[in-house]
């Protein structure tokens, strides 16, 4: 199977792991969701190398979760407005067969891969859906390159977050740092982004600030911290647990 023949393609599963290398144990470093696009550049044998569309990730997709279309079918799916589940587990139907979709799924992708959504999607861009969206995913349990409600990462969560509210923001916490506009603490507002690390050339978490005074974000789960001028305040240990390096909004 030439890899230049099959050059696109659409996530038709609930979920898939995005590897580092071509091998089932390499690190998971992000998620397709259900109705992602992406570009494949090349391929190993039985693994994929490829390209996310809405963020330009790359990863390897192994041969059984890949899903290839065409050229003009990928061209047309860009065209379509995109819209996203909004709850944190919902179900899409094929011939009355239910199928679990997480968070941030695109399901303007269903009736191109034949299935009906009956569920809600969010169209509206307002700091208070972004914090709706951002406190459902309480008590989920921290997953490097996670992106649902059962394994997140501090970006991960960020980035479904904000897409499912039409905001599109990068995959990693440095590469997000990189975007928006830099404001000061007395500038922000409920679900601007605060980042923290050793220096601003080596971000290494990210989180939604609540109010000027708390945030959530993915540490060990999804939990509220409070936060100062310093960083993250753990309401657990009541220890700084990751310094301060700005605010952003976008």
């Amino acid at each position: 199977m030439s890899s230049k023949k099959y050059k696109y393609g659409i996530c038709n599963l609930s979920v898939v792991p995005v590897r580092k290398d071509p091998s089932s144990i390499s690190e998971l470093i992000t998620q397709l969701m259900f109705g992602e696009l992406y570009t494949i550049t090349k391929q190993v044998e039985k693994w994929y190398y490829i390209k996310v569309e809405d963020d330009s990730y790359n990863g390897w997709v192994n041969y059984t979760q890949i899903r290839i279309i065409s050229k003009i079918d990928f061209d047309i799916l860009n065209l379509v407005k995109p819209k996203y589940s909004i709850k944190i587990i919902d179900f899409i139907y094929k011939n009355s067969e239910p199928t679990l979709i997480s968070m941030g799924s695109k399901i303007s992708s269903c009736q191109y891969l034949g299935y009906t959504y009956k569920g809600d999607f969010s169209e509206d861009i307002n700091n208070k859906t972004i914090l709706e969206s951002a406190t459902k995913f309480l008590n989920s349990p921290y997953l490097w390159g996670g992106k649902t409600s059962l394994g997140v990462d501090c970006s991960g969560f960020t980035q479904i977050v904000y897409k499912i509210n039409n905001i599109n923001i990068s995959r990693d916490a440095s590469l997000q740092a990189s975007q928006g506009r830099l404001i000061t603490e007395k500038e922000i507002k409920p679900g601007d982004l605060a980042f923290f690390g050793e220096s601003n050339k080596k971000i290494t978490h990210v989180g939604i600030m609540l109010n000027k005074e708390k945030i959530i974000h993915a540490f060990g789960k999804v939990r509220i911290d409070k936060i100062n001028s310093k960083g993250i305040i753990n309401l657990v240990s009541q220890r700084i647990s990751h310094k301060l390096i700005c605010f952003k909004t976008y």
